[in-house]
């Protein structure tokens, strides 16, 4: 069993480079010295665990280190360009003595990872294992079998057949897909780990090579989301604003030095010319003159913003930088992570498939996708890799079990004096099979610890959901309408009883408080890949109506983002209600670009079929259902078109897989919900196609999937009109056949006029903004920042006398 790490020793000539390698260590007791010689000194008097030093005199301090701390673990630091430090290494190595390096050329991040890798090795624990464990691997393309003889968080040895040549494991060698398996099933997966020692061993008459193998802890998964570059003056000083407004650290650092970083103290941005200036103090640790250029970064909302600049003035009142350029901004994170409340606790249990302990914990933290919980490193081994079948004790009480792999195993700060015998590690799991009542769990669990206010709308009654929305003058329904109540609760009560219960299908949240209701938002799978949200009312209070709408909201899409098979997130809104659509296009200007996002706007009209239209039908060209040929040309037309994220958020492509899927989704909650295609034939395929939602009412409270929307491949067409005609007829049939009153259009405005002949009625214009999941974060950043933006300026409007706050709202106006 190896020794806990405790008291840790840097010993470096350079005071920048002793501070960087301090705070790559910030959660040990670290000692820092100047040289070698005040080393040994501190070393007589306080016995570190691990020792950093730079490679000068390497065998000489060695010969000091294994009489004054024979168990110490020492790590020499050495750029490669340190010709003369590389060859003090080799001649130290070749005597016998073993120790790790580093490089010195690395950031801090680096430093940081390659650090904390060396002591997760050194504070782990290893347990034997018993005969039986058995280990497959492939070297060099061959495969090969050992067994496992002790195994750690980071490490292995194995006992490989002495029939195995003993060059092939020379240190370094990487060994492919190594999976341990016990009584047939596997236990640990590990894509590659390398070997760090080969040793024979003969015991009796049996001999075998003893291979010491160690694996990297698994790397975060990338976000899908693409790097991205703020170019634009105002859009740069803008984000550093916000994080200013925000007290969010600012760091500078040189150029030729990213080893230690300086924060830039009491920052403003001061408007001069074009760019502006940023001011602040700084340590006089930074080595900076005036023209000297510097790095400078900060994080906000997940992401990482990082520019170059220069000093343009060095004093004792401070310094002041150039505003940078552009800014690169990189995603820290994906999905959030969330602590749970102390209403939503879950416990984790299992028995290690490899020291055979029944292990009970509490939940640290969950995520969308797994969750963490703690060990003690010095009794319990769960190496990164793992498979565990565990069992999860939710907060209803309820127990379901649910395989996890073992994704990271970290330290967690500690302060040793209170035990010497426990080191908590931070173990990090990825449920590998999603059963459906822990990601419901989990998605409540967030959904309180995110705003305890905010609840399911599955626990209320539809009927008190429904005065609250007519309490809010939720206008638009134009097939509910208020006031009759016993036409329209029934229908929508049934639906929206069964949609709580498909809650991966739909998720209703309710802002409330000791009384009342005070808000609501739904959320609904609009197509197999895509979560749209809708149904925002929130009662009447200007304040609150802020704070209400900005929680629902964000909180609607994080659900969305929640749920590992949504990809799209889409909302609308009407173009005639001032506040939503100032919203929604600044959103959507800001995030446009990359591909990820799509802007549509359309006309809603409504047609009443007690009312035949006026029109020769059989002057229309035919319209039949669409075929296999069709769908193919759809996708076809759409990617000529570039429209990738309507091919895809809207489950259009030539397989018809996920609307089949989706069906039977909708059909197993005992809803429905389907999509229809006509086809007007034109000379070289097809002339327009009509796409025909339908589903059960109240899924959409303004009925948005049993609408139909028109795709005209060709407006230049003398036919074109009588086409689009042709299809809404047929459009208008289908409803007839669905015992619907009433036939929906989701048009361009260019087919406005064609139905408007046919007795259709404009109910106005909707703009649709669909974006992918990996903008999320930079969505919430946005949002948030917007209200943030407008609360001063809504109260400072409250304030002002009446004259000043007309010419505001006149101002607005414009």
């Amino acid at each position: 069993m190896s020794v806990p790490t405790h008291e840790v020793l840097i010993v470096h000539p350079n005071e920048m480079r002793r501070n960087a390698l301090k705070s790559a260590l910030g959660a040990h007791r670290v000692s820092v010295v100047g040289s070698q010689l005040e080393a040994a000194r501190r070393m007589e008097a306080s016995v570190p665990t691990l020792i950093i030093a730079p490679a000068d005199n390497a065998r000489r301090f060695l010969r000091h280190v294994d009489r004054a701390a024979p168990e110490a673990v020492c790590v020499f630091v050495c750029a490669r360009s340190d010709q003369h430090g590389l060859e003090e290494l080799v001649e130290t190595a070749a005597e016998g003595h073993v120790f790790s390096t580093v490089d010195d050329a690395l950031t801090e991040g680096e430093l940081s990872v390659r650090l904390r890798d060396i002591l997760q090795l050194r504070a782990s624990t290893r347990v034997s294992l018993d005969a039986g464990m058995r280990v497959d691997f492939v070297l060099r393309g061959q495969p090969f079998t050992a067994e496992c003889q002790d195994l750690g968080h980071f490490g292995a040895a194995l006992q490989v057949p002495m029939d195995a040549s003993m060059a092939a494991f020379l240190p370094g060698t990487p060994l492919d897909s190594l999976t341990m398996v016990r009584d047939g099933r596997p236990v640990l997966h590990v894509d590659r780990a390398y070997v760090r020692h080969a040793t024979p061993i003969q015991q009796g008459t049996h001999a075998f090579l003893r291979v010491g193998i160690s694996w990297r802890p698994a790397h975060p998964e990338a976000t899908s989301a693409p790097p991205r570059t703020l170019r634009d003056a105002v859009a740069v000083q803008a984000a550093l604003r916000k994080a200013l407004r925000r007290e969010l650290p600012v760091w500078l650092h040189s150029p030729d030095s990213q080893a230690a970083h300086f924060r830039l103290e009491s920052a403003t941005v001061e408007p001069c010319d074009e760019r502006g200036l940023l001011r602040g103090r700084v340590s006089p640790g930074l080595p900076a003159s005036v023209g000297e250029v510097v790095h400078l970064s900060f994080e906000m909302g997940g992401q990482r913003y990082r520019g170059v600049t220069s000093m343009l003035h060095v004093g004792h009142d401070g310094v002041s930088l150039g505003m940078p350029r552009s800014l690169a901004v990189e995603n820290r994170r994906g999905q959030q992570r969330f602590r749970p409340s102390a209403h939503h606790r879950f416990l984790v249990h299992f028995t290690s498939p490899f020291s055979g302990q029944r292990i009970t914990r509490a939940v640290l933290d969950l995520g969308a996708r797994g969750f963490a919980f703690p060990i003690d490193a010095s009794c319990e081994v769960l190496p990164v890799g793992s498979h565990l079948d565990t069992t999860l004790l939710l907060p209803d009480g309820s127990e379901v079990a649910c395989r996890v792999e073992v994704r990271s195993v970290e330290v967690v700060p500690f302060e040793s004096r209170h035990d010497q015998r426990l080191r908590p590690y931070r173990c990090g799991v990825r449920i590998l099979d999603m059963p459906r009542t822990v990601r419901d769990a989990i998605i409540d669990a967030f959904v309180s610890a995110r705003a305890p206010q905010v609840r399911d709308g599955a626990v209320f009654r539809f009927p008190d959901l429904w005065r609250m929305m007519e309490d809010a003058r939720y206008t638009f329904h134009p097939d509910h309408p208020f006031g009759e109540e016993s036409r329209v609760l029934p229908v929508l009560e049934a639906t929206h009883e069964r949609l709580s219960r498909a809650r991966e299908l739909g998720r209703s949240l309710v802002f409330t408080d000791t009384h009342r209701l005070l808000g609501h938002v739904n959320g609904l799978r609009m197509y197999s890949g895509t979560w749209l949200v809708q149904h925002l009312a929130v009662m009447p209070g200007f304040r609150r109506s802020e704070q209400i709408s900005s929680e629902l909201t964000s909180l609607a899409v994080e659900v969305g983002e929640a749920m590992e098979d949504v990809e799209f997130i889409r909302y609308m809104w009407r173009t005639d209600n001032r506040w939503p659509h100032r919203l929604g296009t600044w959103l959507a200007r800001v995030l446009e670009g990359q591909g990820l996002c799509h802007l549509r706007q359309f006309h809603y009209l409504r047609a009443d079929l007690d009312l035949e239209p006026a029109m020769d039908v059989a002057a229309l060209p035919a319209v039949r259902e669409a075929g296999p040929e069709d769908r193919r040309w759809l996708e076809s037309y759409l990617r000529r078109r570039g429209e990738m994220v309507r091919l895809l958020s809207e489950d259009l492509r030539a397989d018809p897989g996920a609307e089949a899927s989706l069906s039977e989704r909708f059909r197993t909650a005992g809803l429905h919900r389907e999509r229809r295609m006509f086809v007007v034939e034109g000379e070289a395929g097809p002339l327009a196609l009509a796409l025909q939602d339908e589903a059960t009412p109240g899924l959409s409270l303004i009925e948005v999937t049993n609408g139909f929307n028109l795709v005209v491949a060709d407006r230049e067409d003398p036919r074109a009109k009588d086409a689009v005609a042709a299809l809404v007829l047929r459009c208008m049939t289908h409803a007839r056949e669905r015992g619907r009153h009433a036939a929906l259009g989701m048009v361009d405005v260019l087919d406005v006029p064609v139905l408007r002949e046919l007795g259709f009625v404009d109910q106005g214009r909707f703009s649709e903004w669909t974006f992918h999941r990996s903008m999320v974060r930079r969505w919430c950043e946005a949002w948030r920042s917007l209200f943030e933006r407008q609360m001063p300026m809504r109260r400072m409007k409250q304030r002002a006398p009446s004259s000043v706050t007309a010419a505001a709202q006149n101002q607005e106006a414009l």
